[in-house]
C-alpha cells in the first residue's frame, strides 16, 4: 500500500504523513534511502483526509497483515516532516483514530529537537494524545558527530538527549533508533539507556 499520504516503513508498520516541518536537514525518510515515498507523500494532509485514509486502510485489509491483533504494530506517525512540529494536527487527528479503532498503538517517529524548556509540557500533550511510543533518532553518541550525522537546523545533541531523558521520565515509552550502518552502536545502546530509553534500534541492518 502506498499512497500520497499512507505507506508502509522499513518496519512494515502502516505510516502516515503529517507534514514537512523539519528540524533538521533531511527528513528521515531520505535518511532510510526511501526518496521515492517521500517524493510522492502530500505535503500538507487534512485531518479529515488522513482519517479516510486510515479507515480504508483498515477496511481494505491491514488487520489481516497479523494473525492477532496483539501482533498489529499499529500506525508510526512519520513521513516527510517531524510529527513533534505538527502537534495541531495529530491535536486532531489522534483521538478520532482512536475512538474508530480501539486498542491500535500509535508511534511517534522523530527527531526529538526541542528545546528543555518545553520538552515537559510537550511530553504531556503527547501522553494526553495517548501516544503510545516515541521511536527518537539518536545516531551519534557526541556532539561533533551527531551535528554531523543530522545538521540541525535547531538545537542539537544536549536538547535530543534532555528530550529522551524528559519523555522517559514522563512515562512515555521511548526507544532511540539509527540506520544501519553505525559506527558508534555500542556506544550508543549504553546512552540510549542511561537517558533512559527502552531499547537503541539500528533500522535497516
Amino acid at each position: 500500500m502506498e499512497n500520497r499520504i499512507l505507506y508502509f516503513d522499513q518496519q512494515q508498520r502502516l505510516s502516515v504523513q503529517c507534514g514537512i516541518s523539519l528540524p533538521a536537514a533531511q527528513s528521515l525518510l531520505h535518511l532510510a534511502g526511501q526518496q521515492a515515498v517521500a517524493a510522492n507523500l502530500a505535503a500538507a494532509p487534512t485531518a479529515a483526509s488522513l482519517l479516510a485514509e486510515l479507515e480504508q486502510a483498515y477496511s481494505q485489509g491491514y488487520e489481516q497483515h497479523a494473525s492477532t491483533e496483539f501482533e498489529l504494530q499499529g500506525i508510526a506517525v512519520a513521513g516527510s516532516g517531524d510529527p513533534l512540529l505538527h502537534l495541531d494536527l495529530l491535536a486532531e487527528v489522534l483521538p478520532a483514530f482512536k475512538a474508530q479503532r480501539h486498542g491500535v498503538p500509535v508511534t511517534l517517529v522523530t527527531y526529538g529537537l526541542v528545546t528543555p524548556a518545553e520538552a515537559e509540557a510537550l511530553c504531556q500533550q503527547l501522553l494526553a494524545l495517548e501516544v503510545e511510543k516515541l521511536e527518537v533518532y539518536l545516531p551519534a553518541a557526541n556532539p561533533p558527530a551527531y551535528q554531523h550525522a543530522v545538521k540541525p537546523r535547531q538545537f542539537g545533541f544536549a536538547e535530543v538527549c534532555q528530550f529522551i531523558h524528559t519523555a522517559a521520565e514522563a512515562g512515555l515509552p521511548v526507544s532511540c533508533f539509527a540506520y544501519a550502518p553505525v559506527k558508534q552502536a555500542s556506544e550508543l545502546r549504553v546512552l540510549a539507556k542511561e537517558l533512559g530509553a527502552r531499547e537503541f534500534l539500528l533500522v535497516g541492518g
